[in-house]
């Protein structure tokens, strides 16, 4: 598993919209939101959010997962920590509650519009 700082405006709109048109997906925008928790950008939007609203715990788990990704970009192959799934869920709930579908997070993060997620090559 490799995290990222950064994702490309056009990976984010493809990443959304790929996680909406999956057949698989139960509920694209908490499952997008969960697996974008594995990009910076992502991770301090919830950060924000969580002092934004006062909650300690959402800071701090983002705080920690803000540091995974830092030793993984770091350290590659030999960072050993990972970003658990009840990190993952937590972050993503705040966000969503914040925002209400991964379409808005995405254009918190990246500014990426309805157009430019529906016209995303998938």
């Amino acid at each position: 598993m490799s995290y990222s700082k950064t994702w490309h405006r056009d990976y984010a709109a493809e990443s959304v919209k790929r996680h909406e048109t999956s057949k698989w997906a139960k509920d694209a925008n908490l499952e997008w939101t969960e697996y974008a928790i594995e990009c910076a950008q992502v991770a301090e939007l919830a950060k924000s959010v969580g002092e934004e609203i006062g909650d300690s715990k959402t800071s701090d788990i983002a705080s920690t997962v803000l540091e995974v990704i830092a030793a993984d970009v770091a350290g590659g192959s030999r960072n050993h920590r990972k970003i658990t799934q009840p990190q993952r869920h937590a972050l993503a709930v705040a966000l969503l509650e914040k925002f209400g579908t991964a379409r808005a997070i995405a254009a918190e993060v990246w500014e990426l519009t309805e157009a430019e997620i529906d016209k995303a090559r998938v």
